[in-house]
């Protein structure tokens, strides 16, 4: 029986084993080490869809937590 390999890091010409969990992008479904697992590092193709995403999520939240003023109270 051959020894089972530990995952290696997606990122071109990078040896180190991927770190798991915190290592797994869940825009372009690699697996990264420590060094590469932000998204900036491997050069995610999602980046944008995440920018938007955030974005989208951190507008809402503020629209939500708007404070409105009551007139005649």
């Amino acid at each position: 029986m051959a020894p089972t390999r530990k995952p290696r890091c997606n990122f071109k010409e990078c040896k180190e084993a991927a770190q798991r969990i915190v290592g797994d992008c869940s825009f372009c479904h690699g697996h990264f080490c420590s060094k590469h697992r932000m998204l900036e590092a491997h050069s995610c193709t999602g980046l944008e869809d995440c920018k938007k995403e955030s974005h989208a999520r951190n507008a809402d939240k503020l629209n939500s937590e708007r404070t409105v003023v009551v007139k005649g109270v």
